[in-house]
């Protein structure tokens, strides 16, 4: 498995218009060896505010062919280009070594 995290600092007061946008991003969902994604919060008690942003994956390759995509293009160019209210980020990723799921429950 392959995880990729987009972490992203935001202008105080921000977070929730950065969430929205993944609220209602679909296209990410339908593409080959996508395996999930998370947007969490991290609220700084500093100048800025944080969201990260993990994807998982079943191997780089497919992270790869998503940022090609023109799905992924049009979801970060015209009106979806990135607002001004970002201040920085930085890409993560990872070679998931190990992965643990919860045991099903025995009666």
């Amino acid at each position: 498995m392959y995880n990729v995290s987009n972490i992203i600092q935001v202008k105080k007061g921000f977070v929730d218009a950065l969430v929205g946008r993944f609220e209602h991003a679909t296209n990410v969902q339908k593409f080959d060896g996508f395996r999930g994604m998370e947007v969490m919060v991290t609220i700084q008690n500093g100048d800025y505010d944080e969201v990260t942003i993990l994807t998982r994956w079943d191997k780089k390759e497919d992270f790869t062919n998503w940022t090609k995509s023109d799905d992924f293009k049009r979801g970060h160019s015209g009106a979806n280009a990135r607002p001004d209210f970002i201040l920085n980020n930085k890409v993560v990723t990872y070679d998931v070594r190990v992965s643990k799921e919860p045991e099903a429950a025995t009666k």
